[in-house]
């Protein structure tokens, strides 16, 4: 076997090593792209559940000023059922 032989496996291995660590931090870096675009969906969604919740909220207290007996009824029926199915 010749140096020569030996030095150009060595540098091919070198070559070869680089050419795998750029591969590697592309799909790192991909990666991490995505991971990115995923987390600004989640934040974006939890601001709107957040929003919508706090719509919600202040439309069923808006309704249960406006109809206080029928909001007791209704708190007293749902309390009374929910009793009677867990009682069992």
């Amino acid at each position: 076997m010749n140096k020569n032989d030996v030095g150009s496996t060595a540098q091919s291995t070198d070559e070869k090593l680089d050419t795998l660590k750029g591969a590697v931090k592309g799909l790192v870096d991909q990666g991490a792209q995505k991971v990115d675009a995923i987390k600004a969906k989640v934040i974006e969604a939890k601001d709107q559940a957040v929003t919508r919740g706090g719509d919600v909220v202040e439309r069923m207290t808006e309704l249960i000023k406006a109809h206080p007996m029928k909001a007791v009824a209704i708190a007293f029926g749902a309390g009374y059922v929910g009793s009677r199915l867990f009682r069992r």
